[in-house]
């Protein structure tokens, strides 16, 4: 058979080169909005590799799932602190004021969801289990079991608009997009920046939001595809920071720039089983068995293929 591969993920400034032909595998890589990626993926096994929910794929092998396995690649990270919205006239003011709030929130599993909950309880002393949720219909997976998770076919924007949720955690809102006067929500914490280097240099930790995983019978068909796509991905992570837009498009980027390589390190975005990561990984697997999304807490290493870096 052919030596190609499809793969499907974010419109990134470090995935700008991937496709490429490596290792004699033409990787073909389109971008389509990750939401949906992440529910047919785990509905219908619908890529043979693409960039995939953290949370989710930590969830699908707790489950034996053995028919898709993770590259030490995370192509997404993002503190989360900024996305916890109110009204403006609400009465919250600060996090540790949500126990017995009413929380919505679109996909419960989502990674955000996940990090945040535990971000909760680790900054600002307040459990999962002390507020009520609220999600959408639709889930990527089914039901939880011992977790009491309110259903809606209601929107949650509307419902917190209306006063009948407390907060919403959702990575963007509708509201945001208006002009600033006409506004009527905003962030619960005002200085999310402030609260996230807090909770960096509390941790040492750098959310991860995605990975990217592949199909096994692409692996099968493909016996170095997974060694090619990390080269790829890594390639293309090392240019992209090579050409540093982004201190070209707003007043002392190259500043911030230097500021933030500094502070981690020079490189944000480690690929590989490097000591942060595991750390990271292994934050965010306590908080899902603490949450009750999976049975227990895996070895890290189990989680990614080897020998790929």
């Amino acid at each position: 058979m052919t030596a190609e591969i499809d793969v499907v993920g974010g419109d990134h400034e470090h995935t700008l080169g991937m496709s490429q032909t490596r290792d004699g595998i033409t990787i073909r890589y389109s971008t389509e909005p990750l939401m949906p990626v992440f529910e047919r993926m785990i509905a219908e096994r619908a890529y043979e590799a693409c960039e995939f929910s953290m949370a989710n794929y930590i969830m699908l092998k707790d489950r034996g799932a053995d028919w898709l396995f993770a590259l030490p690649v995370f192509p997404q990270r993002a503190f989360r602190h900024s996305n916890l919205y109110v009204r403006r006239d609400s009465p919250i003011e600060h996090p540790s004021q949500l126990r017995g709030k009413r929380i919505g929130v679109p996909e419960y599993s989502m990674t955000l969801a996940v990090w945040m909950r535990g971000i909760l309880f680790d900054q600002y002393r307040v459990h999962w289990s002390e507020m009520h949720w609220t999600t959408g219909r639709k889930q990527r997976f089914p039901t939880l079991e011992r977790v009491y998770v309110a259903a809606t076919d209601e929107d949650l924007e509307r419902l917190l608009l209306d006063g009948q949720i407390d907060v919403l955690l959702a990575p963007r809102t509708r509201d945001a997009q208006l002009p600033a006067a006409e506004r009527q929500l905003k962030s619960l914490i005002s200085d999310a920046q402030a609260a996230e280097e807090a909770f960096l240099a509390q941790t040492g930790i750098y959310p991860i939001n995605h990975v990217v995983v592949v199909r096994a019978d692409a692996l099968e068909r493909l016996p170095n595809v997974a060694r090619a796509l990390f080269g790829a991905f890594r390639d293309c992570k090392a240019a992209a920071y090579k050409r540093r837009l982004g201190t070209t498009l707003v007043p002392w980027g190259a500043r911030h720039w230097n500021r933030m390589f500094e502070k981690f390190g020079g490189d944000p975005l480690p690929y590989g089983m490097t000591a942060s990561n595991q750390i990271t990984i292994r934050r965010l697997a306590e908080y899902l068995y603490d949450q009750k999304l999976t049975s227990g807490i895996p070895e890290i290493d189990s989680l990614f293929l080897p020998n790929v870096e």
